[in-house]
């Protein structure tokens, strides 16, 4: 017999919860399990052993489980371009604002190289941090 228990759903939304079916054990002479799911939505099926319970449970969180769903509203490629505008901004942003710095406080030379380079340098960091932080909106994936 295989042993089910070494598959482990984190999700934490599918957590299986055994009880003894008492009716069953009963009719049987032997302890009856049935597995139910946390989420509520399990259907429900007749009473077995323990392995026969664990195994319904694990059909029942593979037709659940799985990526969180695209949103249907925006295409993917919409939400492509929608990154890409939002992190020239977000870079544009803090070029201007390096730039108004040198120029408003009168900086030339290395000082003036150094602002400027600095303000470039955080835009992309922020620009890409973006793109990390946006990457499962854009595209999800199964882990």
């Amino acid at each position: 017999m295989p042993n089910l228990d070494r598959f482990v759903i984190d999700d934490g939304r599918h957590l299986p919860q055994m009880t003894i079916d008492e009716d069953a054990s009963t009719a049987a002479g032997a302890a009856r399990f049935r597995a139910t799911c946390s989420c509520g939505r399990m259907s429900h099926r007749p009473a077995g052993t323990r392995e026969q319970a664990l195994g319904a449970h694990l059909a029942h969180v593979n037709t659940k489980a799985g990526p969180p769903r695209n949103p249907t509203w925006l295409p993917f490629g919409a939400r492509v371009v929608i990154l890409a505008a939002a992190m020239l901004m977000l870079w544009g942003l803090c070029y201007a604002t390096g730039q108004v710095v040198v120029h408003n406080q009168g900086l030339t030379g290395a000082a003036a190289m150094t602002l400027r380079g600095g303000s470039h340098l955080a835009g992309l960091v922020l620009a890409f941090g973006l793109m990390v932080a946006a990457r499962r909106s854009i595209a999800p994936t199964r882990a």
